[in-house]
């Protein structure tokens, strides 16, 4: 049985850490809130700016803000409630913002506390180099034998590089949860507050998105800031790490020949477009918003174009597929860029064309995995490619949900790649590509 005392001793240090962490917390909230609401001004000025320098338009201020706080609303992941139906799309270039403003926010909140703990560690030196030179010099004085050494000073060389201090798992846990907590509140009280009939934002949708951005954000800013990117990496086990960079591999290389091709249609088609954007009529200052429109929407189409040339192509309305065997419908909502779908199903000879997109993902999965295991037997590599191809179509199936949604309940009701068919194709011919490339460049390394 534990002694009352000593039980009473536990139970104050217990609060007395518990209370060290809260406001460590409470500490920590100002900066990631503060940095999460330069974001949301940014966008309240720039639509400011449009609303104020057209002319045509009749709308207040207040309706201005309102749209503003719609836009940062959507850009969190928020589903917005209207009276002709709901508005469910992630605008990925928008969406960009909250990410950066995260990891922003988590590096200099990481490395605040980096820079307290470097400068408390020389003073806490210098006060033990001067308390050991107070002990020698009484030592030298009672000890005849010890008068020849000189004593430690605390400005001498033996301290020119203080110990590193070693991060604490819970400090970089707390610094994580208080850039998520800050940005996730503050994204709850902006949906209280633009709340109106014409447009209610739903709280759930928005905390979850705001926290899943948020979160991926300060995640990588807080483990910056305290110089442990590359420390958490490495100590990702290899058998999950290896595959895991393939996965990420293949993917960028994806995502890199879907910008490619999306660039090369811009160029093809971009008569078709400026027209399409001369017919809207929009006027000097709303062509400025529908050019910002349609960039934060790029992204979105970027992941379109994978899935297309993947084969399994993407909706464009509740009842339209456009893949390379269909074309684009005609009805589709006026926005120039959409004018970037194919109208003609694809002749066979652009099949083969095609067979490049999941070729190079495949290569780019082989190399990182030959990389990363040179000695390792052809079936290890095999392993490994099949594993990260797997990685490869997780993350291809979360874009995918991500690029997707809806707005409204007429053509546009509906329009993205399904996640599910995304996930299965990625994974097969990727894997297909990787194993390939695997057996064909070690047939040539074991050629004599």
């Amino acid at each position: 049985m534990a002694h009352p005392v000593a039980s009473r001793g536990a139970a104050a240090l217990r609060l007395t850490r518990l209370a060290r962490l809260a406001h460590a917390f409470g500490v920590a909230l100002p900066g990631p809130a503060v940095t999460c609401a330069a974001g949301l001004v940014a966008v309240q000025l720039l639509v400011l700016v449009v609303w104020g320098a057209d002319t045509r338009s009749s709308a207040g201020a207040g309706a201005a803000l309102r749209i503003g706080a719609d836009l940062w609303l959507l850009a969190h992941g928020a589903t917005l409630r209207l009276p002709d139906g709901d508005v469910r799309v992630l605008p990925l270039g928008l969406a960009a913002l909250p990410v950066l403003l995260a990891a922003l926010s988590g590096y200099r909140l990481a490395a605040a506390r980096a820079g307290g703990a470097a400068s408390r560690v020389p003073r806490e030196v210098d006060v033990a180099a001067g308390l050991a030179g107070r002990v020698g010099s009484g030592l030298r004085s009672r000890i005849p034998s010890l008068s020849g050494f000189a004593p430690l000073s605390a400005g001498s060389g033996a301290r020119t590089t203080p110990p590193r201090r070693r991060v604490r798992p819970h400090r970089v846990f707390l610094d994580i949860v208080a850039v998520v907590f800050a940005q996730t509140a503050l994204v709850c009280v902006v949906c209280w507050a633009a709340s109106s009939p014409m447009a209610r934002p739903v709280p759930g949708s928005a905390a979850l998105g705001a926290a899943g951005l948020s979160g991926l954000g300060a995640t990588i800013g807080v483990l910056a800031g305290h110089r442990r990117l590359g420390t958490a990496w490495r100590r990702v086990p290899a058998m999950l790490r290896v595959p895991l960079a393939g996965g990420l591999a293949a993917t960028a290389a994806l995502v890199a020949i879907g910008a490619l091709g999306l660039c090369v249609l811009l160029l093809v088609r971009a008569g078709s477009v400026s027209g399409a954007a001369s017919g809207l009529d929009p006027g000097p200052v709303g062509g400025v918003g529908l050019v910002a429109v349609q960039l934060v929407l790029l992204p979105n189409l970027v992941i379109w174009a994978c899935c297309y040339a993947l084969g399994i192509g993407f909706a464009a309305g509740p009842t339209a597929t456009v893949s390379p065997t269909s074309a684009a419908p005609t009805t589709l909502p006026d926005l120039p860029v959409l004018r970037l779908l194919p109208s003609d199903a694809l002749p066979g000879w652009a099949w083969l064309v095609l067979a490049v997109v999941p070729l190079a993902a495949g290569t780019a999965l082989a190399l990182s995995v030959r990389r990363a295991i040179p000695g390792a037997t052809l079936l290890g590599r095999l392993g490994m490619v099949l594993t990260g191809a797997a990685a490869c179509a997780l993350l291809v199936g979360l874009l995918t949900a991500l690029s997707g949604g809806g707005i409204g309940t007429q053509a546009a009701s509906s329009f993205g790649p399904a996640a599910g068919w995304a996930i299965l194709a990625a994974a097969t011919e990727v894997a297909m590509a990787g194993a390939l490339v695997t057996s064909v460049v070690e047939l040539v390394r074991r050629r004599p």
